[in-house]
């Protein structure tokens, strides 16, 4: 069957017109997602032993970074950077102690640090968080659930925040960490709490948690 210049054009427009609306489509889509990032000001890493020796502390030195938009967690990826040496506890002794070789080893692994590999929204208050938690030169996966607030919008400057908070187990370990086992419980307590901020999320969303049921 021979195709005829009528046909081929109206073919041609075809094309043109459905290349049309995917790149409209894809616009739309880019003009939607909104630039997250992490505040640190909100931002609060602690930690906890059990034992024979119960020790609780903090990390104060620390970096976070946010690729994709938070109301899309399937394509979303956060990164925490860690600064080992900002570990206290209140004691020099147990600071020293938890800086030294046999626990974060500082001065040959300055930075701990955290990539997620899969975010899952179980619901609107609680998300699954699969990800890879790099210490002392040893990658190991873990997994934890964290808690979501409601999003906050601020009336005057339209910024969105949702706070996060997420606690779990970490077994020492894993990390090569097994020193004074006898004194240490090997499943460290961890506590995470933070917040996620948007100056540029869409009119539509704000509208939409802010309206009243």
């Amino acid at each position: 069957m021979q195709t005829t210049i009528r046909d081929q054009r109206k073919y041609s427009f075809i094309r043109m017109l459905v290349t049309g609306v995917c790149l409209t489509f894809s616009a739309v889509q880019t003009a939607l997602a909104a630039d997250w990032q992490i505040d640190p000001s909100q931002t609060h890493f602690h930690f906890k032993t059990r034992g024979l020796i119960q020790t609780e502390g903090s990390f104060s030195r620390f970096s976070g970074a946010i690729k994709g938009d938070v109301f899309d967690p399937a394509h979303l990826e956060l990164t925490f950077t860690i600064q080992a040496d900002s570990a206290s506890t209140g004691s020099s002794m147990t600071d020293g102690m938890l800086k030294g070789s046999s626990f974060f080893n500082v001065e040959k692994y300055p930075e701990m640090t955290f990539k997620t590999t899969q975010i899952t929204q179980v619901d609107p208050a609680h998300s699954k968080v699969r990800g890879e938690l790099t210490m002392v030169g040893i990658t190991k996966p873990i997994e934890f659930k964290v808690n979501l607030s409601t999003p906050l919008v601020d009336p005057i400057t339209h910024t969105v925040t949702i706070k996060t908070s997420t606690s779990f187990l970490l077994d020492r370990n894993q990390w090569g960490m097994s020193s004074y086992g006898s004194f240490v419980n090997k499943n460290i307590e961890v506590q995470v709490d933070s917040a996620m901020v948007s100056n540029n999320v869409d009119p539509e969303v704000i509208a939409k948690l802010t309206e009243k049921p």
